[in-house]
């Protein structure tokens, strides 16, 4: 009989054994492998959000627009300009095409309202795409003026504005 206890024993310890080693053996799978390695930096998040940007970039061109400028000497001078419009949201497209005769009026008003002797000077072109920006934006934000306000949002639609030709006559 003292055998036997002793084998019993000795079986109970053995599966003991074998059972904490399964148990250490999971948990080293879990804190190695399963387990998330650590929490992203900010500079991750950033790269990861720049990518994601760059991946959904988008040109919207508007086409030709021509107007007449305003002039100091008394002669007509003409101004045309193709505008391209980026953005990182691929959706922003199909509202620009809904709007455009609305976002094509208030860029034209913008142009007309130019002087012919200075709109060609960098500086006032660097205005004048702000204020095409600005202008679209607001068409977009609002529904078309829909809305009394824009809509609340993190980044604007339309991420900047790009003339593609500039011809003053």
């Amino acid at each position: 009989m003292a055998e036997k206890t002793g084998k019993s024993k000795l079986i109970i310890i053995l599966i003991a054994v074998i059972v904490l080693l399964v148990i250490i053996g999971g948990a080293a799978v879990w804190w190695f492998m399963i387990r998330s390695t650590s929490a992203p930096t900010p500079a991750q998040i950033a790269q990861k959000q720049a990518q994601q940007k760059l991946q959904n970039t988008k040109f919207i061109d508007l086409g030709s627009l021509v107007t007449n400028l305003q002039s100091a000497d008394g002669n007509t001078h003409y101004i045309q300009v193709q505008i391209q419009l980026k953005t990182y949201d691929p959706s922003v497209e199909a509202s620009v095409k809904s709007y455009m005769p609305e976002i094509r009026n208030g860029i034209l008003l913008l142009l007309s309202a130019q002087n012919a002797d200075t709109v060609s000077q960098p500086a006032v072109r660097d205005q004048l795409l702000q204020k095409i920006k600005e202008q679209v934006n607001k068409v977009l934000e609002t529904d078309g003026g829909a809305l009394a306000k824009p809509a609340p949002e993190k980044s604007p639609p339309i991420a900047a504005v790009y003339f593609a030709s500039f011809v003053v006559q």
